[in-house]
């Protein structure tokens, strides 16, 4: 299916996703007095007021680069007016890390500002009734056994919101 452009994450500045990303590594795990400057500087290229706590421990949990483009995509994508279910399908799609798509972290981005569940695409990778004590879902299936078509994740971030109950 063809998105239309509304539905399509921007594209960004190679340059200054590796000017940012050289800035997070720097100030990720910082002493105290070696990070000021370089906060100063990623704010004002990324538009953004983070503080120095918001970047600690990002090299135990992902890449700088990855962590860059999460927060430029979040400040860029805004919702679309409109998006209809089959359109959310195909970006829950391009979301999936399975299918191959070199921007499905953007995709994801998408998804979320698209649908009023918070943090939706997470149902890619854990069902609405999760349980992580027992890493098991659906009345005590294995986790191994989740493989939801992105129609279903559609209609769980729709009806999860309408119902009041967090996925």
């Amino acid at each position: 299916m063809v998105l239309r452009p509304e539905l399509m994450p921007p594209a960004l500045d190679q340059a200054k996703v590796d000017r940012l990303a050289r800035l997070a590594d720097r100030i990720d795990g910082a002493p105290p007095g070696g990070w000021e400057d370089e906060l100063a500087e990623f704010n004002r290229l990324a538009a953004t007021d983070l503080a120095f706590e918001d970047f600690q421990g990002i090299y135990g949990a992902e890449d700088h680069e990855d962590y860059v483009r999460r927060i430029l995509y979040s400040r860029a994508i805004k919702p679309t007016p409109g998006a209809m279910r089959e359109e959310l399908a195909e970006v829950v799609r391009r979301s999936m890390p399975q299918n191959g798509h070199a921007d499905y972290q953007a995709y994801m981005a998408v998804f979320d500002v698209n649908v009023p569940l918070p943090r939706a695409s997470n149902l890619i990778f854990y069902p609405p009734d999760y349980d992580p004590a027992t890493n098991t879902w659906d009345r005590g299936r294995p986790i191994s056994e989740y493989d939801p078509t992105p129609e279903q994740i559609v209609e769980w971030a729709l009806s999860s919101e309408r119902s009041g109950n967090p996925a």
